[in-house]
């Protein structure tokens, strides 16, 4: 079986070329927006822990009840008995593709889908189109949606698959296309009903088209974390800025998707846990993180088991008792994003695999208390499996990528990717890899991405791509001057102007590593991501405290932009094919 993380898709065209974006960045700055903002973290996201983490004396009383039944969702035995049922109504009729088998988000996985089951006397494929919508009064237009389902494309007898993209409170048609194997096809539709959407958000974005002729990639971009007081959701827009699909989770927020090949996907669903919707919209597993929360990120290790980034349960859910305590006596203080737990995804045991505090002792131990009573001394916002128990992790508090090996084992640091002055008198100066060039280096880098080719294993050779929020500071090390990063580096929140989309090359041979490619961005001192995007090289970035994000050609050149309301802010958006 093969594990994915969405962003190992289409990491790089086919000759592994390099495209050079500098020549890009005056164009690119001058259409840059500033958003002012006074946040000063982005461990503040809007959820609590467990089942009851959104803020519930923030809901009305409609949301409440709404609350209760997404708590419901994530209840495997509740949803498998959801699919007997759908079973039972399906041995019932005698339903083929003119007459399907049609439930409106049976499984309460995804507003804006249905679920289609029915039989064919051929094998056959199968795929679907959505209709649009025409603009009536203020009622804007909606194209059309086409799609193959999961197994689709294989012919077959039994079709049993979701339907997505469906327009909210509207009448939809959709017409099913079945395809027989000697290529004639033959069409029949379907309506279904869709209610009004359950959150907040905007059915439709604001969008502007860029100076590239480049087409936007496939996929849907993917909203993780519009972190909010209300109920919490994950979005799902189509490359026009149309809404196609709200999936609602307990609290918090999903950080990525995760894909283990069988049509499923797996995301986080709250601070404590995991849960894994296969490809028709049932809920299939639910895994706890056990006396851990899980913050910012996860992956799959070579045998499909989550690594899973996550602080010692009680530094969000104890507040009073465990901040008071922090604040009373320093070696009673929390810790907070610096361990690294393993879940089982045959068993559900729940096991600590690295605590970077044994890693870093000193640097732990210099670090500040923050002004909540939490100790977040080295905020690990990302993790990226390399296979074979090395990881790379991004570190916002020190700015810092690093790269680790045999975490299963004798976890070791392998390289650093930081400021010399900040690790100088560690004891790990002999883990930094050498800025080859001149250029600021990462301030607060948030999404990072291992990018390798095919010649990886050969030479040693490979590419990051990350977010350079380009915000220089961090509470628990105040008398550092972040001034020394370089001279594009923020210091001043109110004064930023723009952060990074970057791409480094790292030589581990040579143990150094170059700026190769570089998109400046609207400014995000925190949170935001950046993610490799279709076959030509593009790159979609994301810039979460501005609320927007865009995907641009390979010569740095926007293709799209799209602005959306938040609450707070937009922590990742990734896309994928869903």
């Amino acid at each position: 079986m093969v594990f994915k993380d969405g962003n190992d898709m289409e990491l790089s065209d086919k000759d592994n070329r390099l495209f050079s974006r500098r020549a890009a960045l005056a164009g690119a700055a001058g259409t840059l927006a500033l958003a002012g903002t006074g946040l000063m973290g982005c461990s503040v996201g809007g959820a609590g822990t467990g089942a009851a983490s959104t803020a519930s004396n923030e809901l009305t009383d409609e949301q409440k009840k709404l609350h209760k039944q997404i708590v419901a969702t994530y209840d495997v035995e509740k949803q498998a008995a959801i699919k007997e049922r759908l079973d039972a109504e399906y041995a019932d009729g005698g339903y083929n593709e003119t007459t399907p088998f049609i439930a409106q988000d049976p499984f309460g996985t995804d507003t804006l889908s249905c679920y289609v089951r029915f039989a064919t006397t051929d094998s056959v494929t199968v795929s679907y189109k959505v209709a649009g919508r025409k603009k009536t009064g203020d009622t804007p237009k909606v194209a059309a949606f086409s799609h193959t389902p999961h197994g689709g494309d294989a012919p077959a007898t039994e079709h049993e698959f979701k339907v997505i993209g469906l327009i909210p409170n509207h009448k939809n048609t959709v017409t099913i296309t079945c395809t027989a194997q000697d290529g004639i096809s033959r069409t029949s539709t379907f309506t279904v009903k869709t209610p009004a959407l359950k959150g907040e958000e905007e059915e439709q974005l604001a969008v502007t088209s860029g100076e590239s002729n480049t087409p936007l990639a496939d996929g849907l971009f993917t909203i993780l974390g519009n972190d909010s007081s209300k109920l919490d959701f994950m979005y799902l827009y189509d490359n026009d800025g149309q809404i196609r699909g709200e999936v609602p989770i307990v609290g918090y927020r999903s950080h990525r998707l995760l894909f283990p090949g069988d049509g499923s996907m797996i995301m986080s669903v709250s601070t404590t846990k995991m849960a894994q919707i296969n490809a028709i919209g049932q809920v299939v597993n639910v895994w706890s993180t056990g006396d851990y929360e899980l913050h910012h990120d996860y992956a799959f290790d070579d045998d499909g088991n989550l690594l899973v980034l996550a602080s010692h349960a009680g530094s969000e859910a104890d507040l009073d008792v465990d901040r008071a305590a922090a604040k009373k006596d320093k070696d009673d203080r929390v810790n907070v994003e610096d361990l690294i737990i393993k879940v089982d995804i045959t068993t559900g045991d729940v096991s600590l695999v690295v605590d970077l505090g044994d890693m870093f002792p000193d640097l732990k131990a210099s670090a500040k208390v923050a002004s909540d009573g939490d100790l977040d001394w080295i905020h690990i916002n990302t993790i990226q499996w390399l296979g074979g128990g090395t990881v790379l992790l991004s570190s916002r508090e020190t700015s810092t990528v690093i790269k680790l090996t045999d975490i299963y084992g004798t976890p070791t640091v392998d390289w650093l990717m930081g400021s010399p002055e900040f690790w100088a008198g560690s004891g790990f100066e002999d883990k930094l890899l050498q800025a080859q060039g001149d250029f600021s280096l990462n301030a607060g880098q948030h999404s990072v991405t291992y990018l390798p080719n095919d010649e990886t294993t050969a030479t040693g050779r490979y590419q990051v791509l990350l977010y350079d929020n380009n915000f220089g500071a961090a509470e628990s090390y105040p008398k550092f001057d972040w001034g020394q990063l370089g001279a594009a580096v923020v210091t001043d929140y109110s004064k930023g102007t723009h952060s990074f989309g970057r791409i480094f090359t790292v030589d581990e041979t040579a143990r150094t590593y170059e700026l190769v490619d570089q998109i400046a961005v609207p400014f995000s001192g925190y949170v935001s991501s950046a993610q490799r995007v279709g076959d030509s090289n593009s790159m979609l970035v994301a810039s979460g405290i501005a609320k927007t994000f865009a995907e641009y050609d390979r010569y740095g050149l926007p293709i799209a932009t799209y602005e959306m309301e938040a609450e707070k802010y937009i922590y990742r958006v990734y896309k994928y094919e869903l």
